[in-house]
């Protein structure tokens, strides 16, 4: 009986101990597998914020990405008004100005002597009046960006950097270009035709320009290098700045 018993209990064992072993192996953490590296993308100016970070959020990003429509079509469609009547229709910019705020006074002063005789309440002006704080902070905005582009003109002045200094004689150069194409009110209707329509087109076709703009990097770096190489490097200013800094 007992031999009997006995094969019955050891394969009773070795069956539970399975289960256990099975039941601790499925409950045991899996590793996770090794995944390949994911490529970084290539963004526009190595940037690593959204564009509607970029340009500081709230309501100017909203104008510049047509999140508020109304209001980026309305600025679209006065910069245009504002351009056709100074460039074709020869208005200056005090005339229009003295006008708009004759007609202006006029229509306050009429409103205001016409409630006092109807009994009606004056015209809703708000007190015009600029706070201390306000001023206090504009003025610092601006001190700190102008210390900044003094301190750039500084460094390029004393020919501290040859590089921002080429880069800098490039950008005037092309301005003092375009600005012999256009006027100045037209030049400053192209920029705000061009802030309202470039930001949202790339938001839309981010990837795609993306792409293109990758390419044309690095056949621009391709160049610079090729120019480094063989002119900049070269220069007596370069050569004897590089020995004093090895």
């Amino acid at each position: 009986m007992s031999e009997n018993s006995d094969p019955s209990v050891v394969e009773n064992v070795v069956d539970s101990v399975t289960e256990k072993l099975h039941e601790l192996s499925a409950s045991a953490p899996s590793q996770p597998e090794e995944q390949p590296p994911v490529p970084t993308r290539y963004r526009l100016f190595n940037r690593q914020r959204s564009l509607h970070d970029i340009f500081g959020g709230g309501k100017p990003a909203d104008v510049l990405l047509w999140r508020q429509k109304y209001l980026s079509g309305g600025i679209l469609l006065g910069s245009t008004l504002g351009w056709l009547l100074f460039e074709k229709f020869g208005y200056t910019f005090l005339t229009i100005v003295g006008n708009i705020l004759l007609m202006l006074m006029v229509v306050l002063f009429l409103w205001s002597n016409a409630a006092v005789f109807l009994h009606r309440p004056p015209p809703p002006l708000p007190e015009l009046k600029l706070s201390e704080e306000m001023v206090a902070s504009l003025a610092s905005v601006f001190c700190a960006e102008i210390n900044k582009v003094l301190a750039v003109a500084h460094d390029i002045a004393l020919g501290k950097d040859v590089k921002l200094f080429l880069k800098v004689v490039a950008v005037l150069w092309g301005l003092s270009v375009v600005g012999g194409w256009f006027h100045f009110i037209t030049l400053l209707y192209i920029c705000t035709v061009i802030a309202h329509t470039l930001p949202v087109i790339y938001e839309r076709y981010e990837d795609q320009i993306d792409g293109y703009a990758k390419v044309a990097v690095e056949h621009t770096q391709k160049q610079y290098r090729k120019l480094d190489a063989s002119v900049i490097s070269k220069l007596p200013w370069v050569t004897t700045k590089d020995k004093k800094l090895n």
